[in-house]
């Protein structure tokens, strides 16, 4: 099995080259044969990737965060190259929805775990307490071990997204983040941004087309989701299914920081489908204008402003997901025929 890995060592908290030789001494005793990148700049990993499919490499291993893997899926897509993740990002939403053993960015230990491994990498030594290290060999169990199956993609202005695209508030709090802050803060540097920007963000006009139907709502924010979780902890697409031929565009409406508060606080419990505020819809094709030129994000990082059309392309990417003996919907959002 001719297999490459890319790694983003700006993804996440820590750096983690000792861990990463140890996956890669791991794949070579299962047989496959594996060829290390690490990126330098934006958008590289889309090169690498592209090339390694040219090269004829069987598997494409993501390690890094949802940007990274964003960008590795972006060389893959419409190939039969498989893309298979380790997930050493700062919320790593795609492997939580996947069912990829990952570290809950929200939890207190998470930070420990991270020091641990953080102090591995620092005296080149193994420590016994590295669950860190654990959790990135019981990812890659999920590659030797795990299926492929083909999901969709969404795309807007040429480039694709595998999770979201985020148009107005979501992409403001990610404008608002620093590199140094997500280095330092991890997750819940997106926490203190959303609060920040939650007090002064107001709503805007919008005009939605979704396949072909007109949609007016004053809103801060349109969410149009591939998969259900949101950030790795809220689902925002809790009708979401990667391989339906769908997006699901939720449209938050309102104003005010008291409004947003409320929003959150019942996605959070799932229960903003309820909310005669929160339109729900699920199509192919969306076009979004605004009253004013709005930030988009796709799969957290920034990308462009309004207006943007989005539309799904389905079937376009071979992912490695674990084991899964379900029939139809299940716990990562894919249907089983």
């Amino acid at each position: 099995m001719q297999v490459e890995l890319i790694y983003n060592p700006c993804s996440g908290q820590v750096i983690v080259r000792r861990q990463l030789n140890e996956v890669v001494a791991f794949l070579t005793r299962h047989g496959w044969s594996v060829t290390s990148h690490e990126t330098g700049k934006p958008l590289e990993a889309t090169e690498l990737a592209r090339d390694a499919a040219k090269r004829g490499a069987k598997v494409v291993i993501a390690a890094g965060g949802d940007g990274t893997v964003n960008e590795v899926a972006n060389g893959l897509v419409n190939t039969e190259v498989a893309l298979g993740v380790l997930p050493v990002g700062t919320t790593n939403a795609w492997a939580m929805q996947m069912g990829i053993p990952t570290l809950n960015p929200m939890l207190p230990g998470t930070r420990l775990f991270k020091l641990i491994a953080d102090l591995e990498e620092r005296i080149e030594r193994p420590l016994p307490a590295n669950y860190y290290r654990k959790m990135l060999l019981d990812a890659a169990q999920v590659i030797v071990k795990g299926q492929t199956v083909a999901v969709d993609m969404g795309e807007t202005c040429g480039r694709y997204f595998l999770m979201w695209a985020g148009v107005g508030l979501d992409a403001a709090v990610i404008e608002n983040i620093s590199l140094k802050e997500k280095r330092a803060l991890g997750s819940w540097a997106y926490v203190i941004s959303a609060i920040e920007s939650g007090y002064k963000y107001s709503s805007t006009e919008m005009r939605l087309k979704l396949d072909g139907k007109v949609v007016k709502a004053i809103t801060p924010l349109v969410v149009v989701s591939n998969i259900q979780l949101y950030g790795g902890v809220m689902a925002i697409g809790a009708k979401a299914c990667v391989n339906d031929g769908k997006l699901d565009v939720c449209i938050f409406k309102g104003d005010g920081f008291f409004t947003f508060v409320q929003h959150a606080v019942k996605v959070l419990v799932r229960r903003h489908l309820q909310d005669p505020k929160v339109e729900y819809y699920q199509c192919s094709e969306i076009a979004i204008e605004s009253a004013r030129k709005l930030p988009v994000h796709i799969d957290g990082d920034l990308f462009t402003q309004t207006p943007v059309a989005i539309r799904v392309v389905p079937s376009s990417l071979k992912v490695i997901v674990p084991e899964m003996g379900l029939l139809q919907h299940n716990d990562a959002g894919i249907t089983r025929p």
